[in-house]
């Protein structure tokens, strides 16, 4: 593995893990769904892993169906097509980045909301109001974020070291300047980027760090949960990868490495060679 003199982290998911935000998001979005029992009962079986929505699956919106690695079934589960094949062809096309037509690739539990929303077909604006309601609740000083235990030490060791530290994530920047300050983050990234644009947005941002810090891309190290907007792209530009498995996803993996957690990385750095300096 080469030198690594930049770490670029996502955030949601990845920097913490609790999920005590999604029960918030749950309730207003069921609000607005126009069965709110269904809703409800389709919540919980996919979080009880009762249902095949799930992360690292494909859902197709028009057609209420959903691909995984032993077919394609109905929102209901009723098999329409069996076999791994239109699921292999589908993460092919999300490894070099292709079009995936009508299927919607669940990343993380936020895009398991989206597909559930759209499926109880909450309206649109509906679903826009309640993800900026939740991550207002997430700001509030009474919500804690649990730490993820010797993160702050770790970045701030690996800074010291000269490894530029960088902070990449979709989310606004409001909400999310009040997580880092929740995880004990303050003041220990280089850099901040907000409302990234990833996975399309990831690549330009990531030449554009390196230019700064004179960093070259294969001395990146991309560190996210969600394989689609924070692996693929950050590998294809060249940069290594740590995907952050946390929800077990069904597909084959291409990142330099494959963690559980997020602490699993910080036991792998003494095995990482790294270039003090700028």
């Amino acid at each position: 593995m080469p030198n690594i003199r930049m770490i670029v982290y996502d955030l949601d998911g990845t920097l913490y893990r609790d999920q005590g935000h999604f029960v918030y998001y749950r309730d207003r979005l069921s609000a607005a769904a126009p069965r709110v029992a269904a809703f409800e009962r389709d919540y919980e079986r996919i979080a009880e892993e009762r249902h095949p929505l799930r992360v690292g699956a494909f859902y197709d919106g028009r057609n209420g169906r959903i691909c995984g690695p032993d077919g394609v079934s109905a929102w209901d589960g009723r098999i329409i097509e069996v076999g791994s094949g239109p699921y292999d062809a589908l993460i092919g096309a999300l490894e070099e980045e292709r079009d995936l037509g009508e299927w919607l690739y669940i990343g993380d539990l936020w895009w398991v909301m989206v597909a559930l929303a759209a499926q109880h077909r909450v309206p649109p604006e509906d679903l826009r109001r309640s993800f900026l309601a939740t991550r207002a609740h997430m700001m509030d000083d009474a919500v804690p974020v649990p730490e993820v235990p010797e993160l702050r030490e770790f970045v701030q060791a690996r800074r010291e070291e000269g490894v530029v530290q960088v902070l990449a994530t979709n989310s606004p920047e409001p909400d999310s300047r009040a997580i880092i300050r929740k995880l004990g983050l303050d003041g220990v990234f280089d850099v901040c980027s907000f409302v990234t644009g990833k996975p399309a947005g990831l690549p330009a941002r990531l030449e554009a760090w390196g230019a700064e810090f004179g960093v070259s891309r294969d001395r990146i190290l991309m560190v996210g949960d969600n394989y689609r907007n924070d692996v693929v792209p950050a590998r294809r530009c060249g940069c290594r990868t740590a995907f952050v498995d946390s929800h077990r996803v069904p597909h084959p993996v291409r990142a330099t490495y494959r963690l559980r957690r997020l602490e699993d990385l910080f036991c792998l750095w003494p095995s990482v060679e790294v270039t003090r300096g700028p």
